[in-house]
């Protein structure tokens, strides 16, 4: 057979486990199907793999074993004890709203009657992110004595310092990098500490809350399920930050997926109604692509309070009320996401031969700039950063997203002298500078990239998946493909028998799939092309009956957006594919049909 080179040039296939490889892990009960898809995901003893697909909550690593853990609940019982003034003080995205209610709800159930507990999240514009002064001061009038902060405040060295000239003790839980010089704090439960040896360094905000709340509730000697009962956060939280989903992410969020499904908690049900889903039905994309967008955009429009009420209230009325703010402000962050969508595009079009796309501009909203950011470096295949001028106090805020293995942080890291502020991840980024600075900054970044800066990718560690945490674009549907899809087949199928609903449901068993856990990808050659037809309201998409090259088999496939292509294939009889299995999870109607990601006309069959 002799096809055009393009399928197998750009999408690279697995290596196939050897026979005594297969024999291993047959004889320890894993089948070669989950045993070949779990290896290319950086798994590869068996008892890695049983650990992955059992998902056991028992085998959550101690809490205690993260660095300051145990000083951070001795100060927090002590605090309880003594009825003292706790503040939870959160983030603004969806990872920091959900770590941030998740550890209040701990907290008010451990408190005492008449004891203050508090929260504040920061407003994006007027504050940014992290410990701010201002803010401080008014916890301070407000009576705070303790804050504990959820996906920040690993870099806020001043402001620490300015906290404890106030009196105030500071318990920091993070994920994220931290800088050379800690902040002065009570405690910091972070795991990227260079002194903390916790293995799974990849939770993200809300995980590190959950930690924390594992560790109080079993000092309080809590049942374990009070622990199981916020894990629907802890999915909600991970999936929306992107999370590699491996490891103690893995077990958490599947077992908050279960939770999700069955919620109790008013404000979650209310947003599951919003965003016209079905309980049970619920799954990891559900997060990405409709209940995350609806909390984030609290603090993208208005104030993420509005999300973290949601969150913690347990009376229906006010969820549902909530609820619906949400979905409005959501509406409007679409629509003002497409018209500076259209802004920047023009912006972008005088760089063509530029490797790092910068684009800025007076005053536009700091709320979706991230997204922004994210939607044109998956339109242009590069590193872009979208900067708002605030003329008044001349500085600007951005945010930058990444591609192509470019690591975001290192590289402002290497222009922190010059940077107001910075934090994030390898893939997604956000920084103040003052406005004048803007063209030396983009000046370093280029030559950061041309110097080979870009030459090594940031990745999971174990595996040779991108590391793509923070790296939040929030599309309105599944029709679009997400940032760095890896181009990896998993397997290689021959039959098309073989593509069926028991093995979807095989499939399934180790989800779920996102980050670090990437759903299966497969190719099939020499398939015969029955026929094609347009779909979807537009008629953007382009479906095709497909048929076994050697049976009577038929499958279903869908190539999304791919209507273009469809006068391509007239007059062609065969097709290579590589594509992914959908079902509709029914097993009254166990129907499947194929996810098509690329496709090639087959130019000679034998």
């Amino acid at each position: 057979m002799e096809s055009q080179p393009r399928l197998s040039s750009s999408w690279e296939v697995y290596e196939q486990l050897s026979r005594e490889q297969f024999e291993a892990v047959e004889s320890a009960g894993i089948t070669k199907f989950h045993a070949q898809l779990l290896y290319n995901r950086g798994l590869h003893t068996v008892e890695e793999m049983k650990s992955f697909i059992e998902a056991a909550y028992e085998t959550s690593p101690d809490p205690l074993l993260l660095v300051d853990m145990e000083r951070a609940v001795a100060r927090i019982q002590q605090a309880l004890e003594r009825r003292e003034h706790i503040t939870i003080y959160g983030d603004y995205d969806a990872d920091g709203v959900t770590s941030s209610a998740l550890l209040f709800r701990a907290l008010r159930t451990l408190q005492q009657p008449g004891a203050s507990l508090d929260f504040h999240i920061p407003h994006r514009l007027r504050d940014g992110c992290g410990l701010n002064i201002a803010a401080l001061d008014q916890l301070k009038a407000r009576g705070t004595q303790l804050i504990i902060t959820t996906d920040c405040a690993s870099s806020d060295v001043e402001q620490a310092a300015y906290a404890r000239e106030l009196g105030l003790d500071i318990i920091v839980t993070d994920h994220h990098h931290t800088p050379a010089k800690l902040p002065d704090v009570y405690a910091m439960v972070n795991p990227w500490r260079p002194d903390c040896a916790y293995g799974e360094r990849y939770l993200c905000g809300v995980g590190i809350a959950f930690k924390l709340t594992q560790a109080l509730y079993r000092a309080y000697k809590r049942d374990r399920e009070d622990e199981k009962e916020l894990l629907d956060l802890v999915a909600i939280g991970t999936v929306a930050d992107i999370a590699p989903l491996l490891g103690e992410n893995h077990t958490l969020v599947r077992l908050g997926m279960q939770r999700l499904n069955d919620t109790h908690k008013p404000g979650l049900q209310a947003l599951i109604r919003s965003a016209n889903l079905q309980p049970g039905r619920i799954r990891e994309r559900d997060i990405a692509f409709s209940l995350a967008p609806r909390i984030n955009a609290a603090g993208r429009m208005k104030e993420a309070s509005i999300a973290f009420r949601l969150l913690t209230t347990d009376d229906e009325a006010e969820a549902l009320a909530l609820a619906e703010e949400l979905e409005q402000l959501n509406i409007a962050r679409q629509q003002e996401t497409e018209e500076l969508m259209r802004n920047v595009r023009d912006q972008a079009r005088s760089q063509p031969g530029k490797a790092v796309i910068l684009v800025s501009g007076d005053d536009w909203h700091e709320g979706i700039i991230g997204l922004v950011a994210g939607k044109l470096a998956e339109e242009l295949h590069k590193p872009v950063l979208v900067l708002s001028n605030d003329k008044t106090t001349s500085l600007s805020r951005g945010s930058a997203r990444s591609q192509k293995g470019f690591n975001i942080i290192e590289a402002l890291n290497d222009f922190a002298s010059q940077l107001e502020r910075f934090g994030g991840h390898a893939q997604a980024a956000g920084f103040t500078i003052r406005s004048e600075l803007i063209e030396e900054l983009h000046t370093h970044l280029l030559a950061w990239s041309e110097n080979g800066g870009a030459a090594v990718p940031a990745l999971i560690p174990g595996t040779n998946l991108p590391d793509q945490t923070g790296l939040v674009t929030e599309q309105e549907n599944t029709e679009i493909q997400p940032a760095l899809v890896l181009k990896k087949v998993d397997l290689v199928f021959s039959r098309l028998e073989r593509l069926s609903y028991e093995l979807y449901k095989m499939m399934r068993q180790l989800g779920p799939f996102g980050s670090g856990n990437p759903e299966p990808t497969f190719k099939m050659e020499n398939l015969r092309l029955l026929e094609t037809w347009t779909s979807g309201i537009n008629k953007q998409n382009l479906r095709l009956r497909l048929g076994d090259p050697r049976g009577g088999e038929r499958r279903l496939g869908t190539l999304l957006r791919g209507a273009p292509r469809q006068q391509e294939l007239v007059g062609v009889t065969h097709v290579n594919i590589i594509f992914r299995v959908e079902s509709s999870e029914n097993d009254a109607r166990p129907e499947i049909w194929l996810k098509i990601l690329d496709l090639e006309p087959v130019e000679k069959v034998p």
